[in-house]
């Protein structure tokens, strides 16, 4: 295993496709900015040119879930008809410069401003053109959010320690409400994946080839790659039966694939060739039987491992170690800089990883409900919760997770 870094709010280095240019210190930047709010479905939609120019010429690798597009298929199986969106825009003589993409949610009688994208994009954050980018800009943006919505609640979702509008949730005293880590793995530092496998043990080596042995007695191991094809949306079928027969196997509730309009959203988005948004799925085979399946996230560099699912009698054959090979092998002939695994920590991803970033929650009250709301149930009984429901024994927590999947129509 190597060593790793870690990105916290008390240690912010840039990740190694992050190139921030200060703005000039005597110029104000949100001058001659005009900021709008966007409300409605029709609003959103009419962004989509200038928001791809924003993207193409500002965003970073991480910002992969501010793509419009992921966003647009997020919203057709996402956004309910008569919900409101919040989208602050900024434009300076006419060109858009900003956009903090937000939801209005009304959530135990509050109004709660979240991010776009739950529960499928992984990190929130703001879009800000490079030559605008300034913290006053970024204050004018979170003050007309503020005001134009009137919220009783910020309540700001996977948020990264680097991200762009981290320095403005703690200037305004932000609550972290949970915290997670996503590790990642640098595969600029190395020219091959054959130099890069060097970075493990011999021995961890040597495993995975005598697993890969193993599997190859059953017969071929082949692999798949698909995107823009009707074979990708069944792919993405696939790859949610065979996770939600994991969770079933460990007992384990998940709100996300408890809700089956993620099969449908990932469906649409891989499948897509008129709103493509960087997903792709490879599907892992031993003697003609799927055995593994992975759904990536790609975006200027950096691929993100958004789904990972095995049948279960591959449980103890190393298909997924076999899997990130091929990916990892992939992903240096694509040029990838960055392999990012994603929330939450897990072991096998260290595996693999050498830096990880946090990844937190955050929430701010605006009014004395909201206070009460964020500061009770958030801050202590949800995150009871779920450390309670982790010391379950796995039999009683399978009983709960089959009464979660039942009250959500998952079979």
């Amino acid at each position: 295993m190597t060593s790793r870094a870690v990105t916290d709010p008390s240690a912010d280095p840039p990740s190694p496709l992050t190139k921030r240019r200060a703005p000039a210190e005597t110029v104000d930047a949100s001058v001659g900015v005009m900021f709008d709010v966007v409300r409605t479905r029709a609003g959103f939609d009419a962004l989509a040119a200038d928001w791809d120019a924003l993207f193409e010429r500002s965003a970073r690798s991480e910002h992969m879930f501010l793509n419009f597009n992921w966003l647009w298929h997020w919203a057709n199986h996402y956004l309910p008809a008569a919900a409101e969106l919040g989208i602050v825009t900024g434009r300076r003589n006419g060109r858009l410069v900003l956009v903090l993409p937000l939801l209005v949610e009304r959530v135990a009688g509050l109004r709660q401003l979240a991010f776009m994208g739950a529960p499928v994009s992984q990190y929130g954050d703001i879009l800000l053109d490079a030559d605008a980018g300034s913290a006053a800009l970024i204050e004018e943006a979170w003050q007309h959010a503020r005001g134009a919505l009137q919220p009783d609640l910020f309540r700001f979702a996977k948020v990264r320690a680097d991200a762009t509008i981290a320095p403005l949730l703690t200037a305004k005293g932000f609550h972290v409400t949970s915290k997670e880590e996503a590790p990642a793995a640098t595969l600029s530092a190395e020219a091959t994946y054959a130099d890069f496998e060097q970075r493990f043990p011999c021995k961890l080596r040597k495993n995975r080839r005598r697993q890969l042995r193993r599997l190859e007695e059953r017969g071929p191991v082949e692999i798949a790659w698909h995107a823009g094809t009707p074979e990708a949306a069944g792919a993405a079928r696939l790859a949610m039966t065979l996770k939600r027969a994991w969770l079933n196997s460990r007992g384990l509730m998940s709100k996300a694939f408890a809700d089956t309009r993620i099969d449908a959203f990932f469906a649409d988005a891989v499948a897509s060739t008129a709103r493509p948004c960087g997903v792709a799925i490879s599907v892992l085979s031993s003697a003609g039987e799927n055995a593994d399946v992975s759904i990536s996230v790609t975006c200027k560099g950096r691929r993100a491992i958004h789904v990972l699912a095995y049948a279960l009698k591959f449980e103890k054959v190393g298909v997924g170690n076999h899997h990130l090979e091929l990916a990892l092998q992939r992903a240096y002939a694509d040029g990838i800089a960055v392999y990012d695994f994603l929330a939450p920590h897990h072991a096998y991803k260290m595996e693999w990883a050498d830096t990880v970033v946090v990844v937190a929650d955050h929430a701010l009250a605006l009014s004395p409900l909201g206070k009460l709301y964020a500061d009770i149930y958030l801050a202590r009984v949800r995150e009871g919760l779920k450390a309670l429901v982790k010391r379950l024994p796995r039999g009683l927590t399978r009983v709960l997770a089959g009464a979660h999947r039942s009250t959500h129509g998952v079979l």
